[in-house]
């Protein structure tokens, strides 16, 4: 399951050829795309402060094409362990960062993001940037 970032949604709806050329190629592949809830607010709060309708209402249609996965208890255990790990480490991330990845590593995926800094220090997160 490939998992998509706020960043990339964001390159996405706005016409980038080359993630658009990706998820295409994805689809063909007959590979699985979702999204974490986290960023579905992410995105949302994105169209809604640019006041963007047009974006929204086809963001609003592609979230009918793909699964989105919510935080549930054992994602909230490893995003509290995720927290834990980087801490010691000095290298803090957001909360929702951390909960992202929480939910995709729970999840078995594959995480499509050009942040690539955000999360490389979390153990256990397949990290794909299709920017490169």
């Amino acid at each position: 399951m490939i998992f998509l970032d706020s960043d990339i949604l964001s390159y996405y709806f706005s016409g980038d050829i080359k993630i658009r050329n990706k998820v295409m190629e994805t689809l063909k592949n007959k590979e699985q795309m979702a999204l974490t809830i986290i960023n579905v607010y992410e995105a949302l709060k994105g169209f809604r402060w640019r006041k963007s309708a047009k974006k929204e209402t086809m963001f609003t249609n592609f979230l009918k094409t793909v699964p989105v996965f919510t935080i549930d208890n054992d994602a909230t255990k490893l995003a509290a362990d995720i927290y834990a790990d980087l801490r010691r480490k000095g290298k803090t991330i957001s909360d929702a960062d951390i909960l992202i990845a929480a939910i995709i590593i729970r999840n078995n995926g594959k995480f499509v993001t050009n942040n690539i800094n955000h999360f490389e220090n979390i153990k256990g997160l397949n990290l794909i940037n299709w920017l490169e």
